[in-house]
């Protein structure tokens, strides 16, 4: 009998204490009004949860369903506030207890992400007054294939993480959703190999040409988000994003830089990454410019197309005859002999690299058959004198740096590349002479050019005016980089 007895009261002690300690968790939360406390205390007692870190998403509609018939209307904003409150005062006190003091991206699961209630109490924070509520609410329970479901939760994280402001951070993510939704309809398994005929389908489903304005660009700023994030470079990607190879700066064009490759274009999947394999070799095998690089990637990229082969068939299967027929069609285009022949010139490396590769025995053509002869021709770029005189009369009304960029085209002769990519070291005194050094991206090397003592004074000032470092480039664009 005592035994029993002992066994009806030990749970309501236990209980007891629970509560107790509910109590003293919520007392902690000091920006939060007693009365609406005490009916979160309620509810989270009838439904027994006993900790305030175990609030979630799901909890939070389960308390708005409670208040329903409880308060009215005006009062569930502010009674929904609390449990708001209580979970963002939650949140702080975890980091609290961590070791380092800091809080790290959350591990993907198959759940609802409510953005108020993140684990990083910065995004958490951020997000808590967002008048935007459509972005707040994340379901990764909805029935899709786990690949693209962790490959949205990444690029919602790196868009948050990357945002240059509220507004463009807005635009990825609203854009970002609807491509979630578009994606969970169509089955999609990989947002880094979507097709372009797939891309269309998807800003169709962008109704206004507002929506279609600011979010149409969510598929470039996702697919650079996974290159970016992705432990492994993604070869098979269809997008390659230069900044994550970390390419020598050599190779690169500071005035123009080569941003992406794209390989989307090629939809022979078979031809495509034959292509891959190759500028995936020019890149890290040969030292060539990546522009270059790219430059000769597009016209094979074009070549591909052209070809028009089904998919049982492939680029190592081309005969001669489809080889002529291809070069004669081109005969027929109107573009420049040196265009012309360049084209045939990447053609060529390509069919190179498959025989080189063991992919065919035999280059299905020869490119000096098809080679056009070409003159040279002179491109006269002078300026006329009564031009270049009202350019004078009118340079006080241009900008500073505009008027300094010009001296440097009009004194000195440089190309506009060049004088763009000038650096605070460029100038410099050899004896009572005044020099400049200009780095040349195609021959990897400075040439050095005397100036006007007027010119070097001129630059000297703004240098030191808005502090230009040697490594730095003097003319520079918001974000400091090279002014292009």
């Amino acid at each position: 009998m005592l035994a029993k007895v002992l066994q009806l009261t030990e749970p309501q002690v236990n209980k007891e204490e629970l509560i107790a300690q509910l109590e003293e968790e919520l007392r902690a939360c000091e920006v939060v009004t007693v009365s609406y406390r005490n009916k979160l205390k309620a509810f989270m007692i009838e439904n027994e949860i006993w900790h305030i870190s175990e609030l979630n998403y799901h909890w939070r509609v389960e308390y708005e369903k409670y208040l329903q018939s409880r308060v009215n209307k005006t009062s569930c904003g502010l009674y929904i506030k609390t449990i708001d409150q209580v979970k963002l005062h939650s949140i702080k006190k975890q980091l609290q207890i961590t070791v380092s003091g800091k809080s790290v991206r959350p591990e993907y699961a198959d759940t609802i992400l409510y953005m108020p209630y993140h684990p990083d109490i910065s995004i958490a924070e951020s997000f808590y007054k967002e008048a935007n509520k459509k972005l707040l609410v994340w379901d990764f329970t909805k029935k899709a294939p786990q690949k693209m479901k962790r490959q949205v939760f990444t690029t919602l994280h790196y868009f948050i993480e990357h945002a240059a402001n509220r507004e463009r951070m807005h635009a990825q993510l609203g854009g970002l959703l609807r491509l979630y939704d578009f994606c969970v309809n169509e089955q999609i398994e990989d947002l880094e190999k979507l097709e372009l005929e797939q891309i269309e389908r998807f800003k169709e489903t962008l109704g206004t040409d507002y929506q279609k304005h600011y979010y149409a660009g969510v598929t470039v700023w996702c697919a650079k988000a996974l290159f970016m994030e992705a432990e492994d470079i993604r070869w098979d990607a269809n997008v390659w994003y230069m900044e994550r190879l970390h390419l020598q700066p050599e190779r690169l064009d500071p005035s123009n830089p080569a941003q992406s490759i794209s390989f989307a274009e090629v939809t022979h999947k078979g031809n495509r990454h034959l292509l891959q394999m190759y500028t995936k070799y020019g890149i890290g095998i040969t030292n060539l410019a990546i522009s270059n690089l790219r430059s000769e990637q597009v016209y094979i990229r074009g070549f591909l197309e052209d070809l028009n082969q089904s998919e049982t068939e492939n680029i190592c299967m081309v005969t001669s005859q489809q080889m002529d027929e291809y070069f004669r069609a081109e005969q027929v285009r109107e573009v420049k002999e040196e265009t012309f022949n360049k084209k045939v010139m990447c053609i060529l490396h390509f069919f190179n690299y498959l025989k080189v590769k063991g992919h065919i025995e035999r280059i299905p053509f020869d490119a000096d058959y098809y080679i056009k002869k070409t003159f040279e021709q002179h491109l006269d770029r002078s300026v006329e004198q009564e031009v270049m005189d009202e350019i004078m009369a009118n340079l006080y009304k241009f900008p500073e740096d505009t008027r300094l960029m010009f001296l440097h085209l009009w004194g000195i002769g440089l190309r506009i590349s060049e004088v763009c990519t000038l650096k605070g070291n460029a100038y410099y005194m050899q004896g009572q002479d005044a020099w400049i050094q200009v780095y040349q991206i195609k021959m990897r090397t400075y040439k050095r050019i005397p100036i006007p003592m007027a010119l070097y004074k001129l630059m000297k000032i703004y240098i030191a005016k808005y502090n230009r470092k040697a490594d730095e480039y003097i003319f520079q664009n918001k974000k400091r980089r090279c002014l292009s």
